[in-house]
């Protein structure tokens, strides 16, 4: 469905005028004389159509987060005359609504310590260690991140074709999750400077406080009247974004398949992928997921609402561009192979994509596969059979 063709369109054109004219907003006083008298009826829905528009618009990440700042606080007194304006009787939704609660919670507690530590002048061990448990919380509350990109975002994306403000929530989590990992880091060293520290706290705060804005008044309060009961209420249910495929839940496990190199039942050919130490992605020609695998612990969380996404929005706006270059240099068959490492949880992790070409030499689709080095990379000498006990 389109939300466009549910919104009366001269006010969409007054208030669209108004956002793409905030990228300076000091020429930009004509459109805002025209467009300030719509502000205090504005709606979730209309504001999830113009974000979507402007992200669609400006193209860069930044530039539309920063129009799209300006453009929310435009409309907050709007926006934040209910507070969360939907029914409360849908179990997804309100685990999201508990953990921003709970963030909340852990926010106001925050704040004397913050006091404190900008009254000493500097951060002591006693403050140290309370911003220690107040990011150990965070981290952990913030989870809940994961479960909205690859179980609510799919979803939304599948029955709504103007959602492109997904990503500039994506984006934000991102955002949060960075600040989390550079608090931490401050953590271990000694006379870090105090407005470094008040830039990055300040920033953590803005940024949690904006994905709950967002979330409570204007996405949830759009998708609980557009998406239906039938996504709503079964949201989250059989994802696997935790747990594995159990092969004894299959229909026609025992079935064999001739694979020439041997007949494997469907069930044996899961309980392979379940024992891989790697985590696989299968897309095809198309750009669509079609097949992920669940081993236990798995480095990158996948549920089953991503398989017939685009592999472009199982990514994270800020590396969109490469995953795009990867796939356009494979298809065009520059190049057949992209390999790169990151950290992940004190891991290293290698991740590599690969190109999968017919018996013609026509493209196929993309194997994505991450790998756990860490172990492997401190290896040293060999480890012969007759060692497997040790």
């Amino acid at each position: 469905m389109r939300l466009i063709e549910k919104i009366d369109q001269e006010r969409y054109s007054i208030l669209l005028s108004f956002a793409l004219g905030l990228d300076n907003p000091l020429t930009n006083v004509e459109n805002l004389e025209r467009a300030k008298v719509l502000f205090d009826q504005v709606t979730p829905l209309e504001t999830f159509v113009l974000v979507d528009e402007v992200v669609k618009t400006v193209g860069d990440i930044d530039s539309a987060k920063l129009i799209i700042q300006r453009l929310l606080n435009a409309f907050s007194a709007s926006l934040n005359r209910d507070k969360r304006p939907f029914r409360r009787d849908l179990p997804f939704i309100e685990e999201l609504l508990r953990a921003n609660t709970e963030v909340i919670s852990v926010l106001d507690n925050l704040k004397p310590t913050i006091t404190k530590i900008n009254g000493a002048g500097s951060i002591n061990s006693q403050s140290r260690q309370e911003l220690l448990q107040a990011v150990k919380q965070l981290t952990k509350l913030i989870k809940y991140y994961e479960y909205k990109e690859n179980i609510l975002f799919p979803e939304v994306e599948k029955a709504i074709e103007d959602s492109r403000c997904l990503t500039i929530l994506w984006a934000i989590h991102d955002d949060v999750r960075r600040a989390l990992r550079l608090l931490e880091g401050i953590l271990d060293e000694e006379n870090y400077p105090l407005s470094s520290f008040n830039r990055l706290i300040g920033k953590l705060f803005f940024d949690l406080n904006t994905v709950i804005f967002r979330e409570e008044q204007i996405l949830i309060p759009t998708i609980i009247t557009t998406l239906g009961d039938e996504i709503l209420l079964k949201l989250g249910e059989g994802q696997l974004i935790e747990g594995q495929v159990k092969p004894s839940t299959l229909e026609g496990g025992e079935q064999r398949v001739n694979l020439i190199s041997g007949e494997p039942t469907v069930a044996q050919l899961v309980e392979i992928f379940n024992h891989l130490p790697v985590d696989i992605t299968l897309v095809d020609s198309e750009d669509r997921v079609v097949y992920f695998n669940t081993p236990e612990g798995r480095i990158f969380p996948r549920a089953k609402a991503v398989v017939g996404r685009t592999v472009q929005n199982c990514h994270p706006p800020t590396s969109l561009h490469l995953v795009e270059e990867i796939l356009e240099a494979f298809k065009t068959k520059k190049q057949e192979i992209a390999e790169f490492r990151i950290e992940k949880g004190g891991r290293l992790i290698l991740i590599t994509y690969r190109a999968i070409y017919g018996e013609d030499g026509s493209y196929r689709g993309t194997l994505e596969v991450s790998q756990d080095i860490s172990d492997l990379k401190a290896m040293e000498g060999e480890h012969r059979l007759l060692d497997w006990r040790s």
